[in-house]
């Protein structure tokens, strides 16, 4: 028989939940640098060998443009319905609270990869298409931007990884 959920997640309880999921945290929080440094680099690295930069009048290249635009919404979606995911009511509290940061993990990853995605190919746009736009840089650096922006923040994971076993007593 599970204990109320009073019991389960004292004061105390929490700021050992904290404790616990620290090295989680500071995994993701790793992880994300890394794309955000390798989806720069390479961006970078394609604007710098690029011949194809022409006049801000030029044609878009609409193809490049539409791909790398279209998974910002989904790398949102996505994970917000991966977290949706329901917990056996026979679990532990130790086995919920490993599988909810793992599936916290899991959907962060998820949703940065998909943001990568479209930034990489806005980036190879600078290398294949035929001619590309001054302020075609632009679209990359937003989407940096956004993956900047989505950073997990120390005690996110465990914020929600709390409120999940909250709402599961409920």
């Amino acid at each position: 028989m599970m204990k109320p959920m009073s019991e389960e997640l004292t004061r105390e309880r929490i700021d050992a939940l904290r404790v616990e999921l620290k090295p989680a945290e500071r995994i993701l929080q790793i992880i994300h640098l890394n794309f955000v440094v390798g989806a720069s680099v390479l961006l970078g690295f394609l604007y710098f060998l690029s011949r194809n930069i022409a006049p801000n009048d030029a044609a878009v290249p609409l193809l490049f443009f539409i791909v790398s635009i279209l998974p910002v919404v989904p790398s949102f979606i996505v994970p917000a319905l991966m977290r949706n995911a329901k917990l056996s009511a026979g679990e532990s509290s130790e086995e919920s609270i490993g599988k909810l940061a793992g599936i916290y993990q899991v959907s962060h990853i998820v949703g940065c990869i998909l943001l990568e995605s479209g930034l990489l190919f806005s980036a190879l746009a600078f290398r294949f298409a035929d001619a590309v736009p001054h302020w075609f840089i632009l679209v990359p650096a937003i989407l940096i931007l956004v993956l900047l922006l989505r950073f997990p923040l120390p005690g996110k994971l465990t914020d929600w990884v709390i409120t999940k076993l909250e709402s599961r007593r409920d």
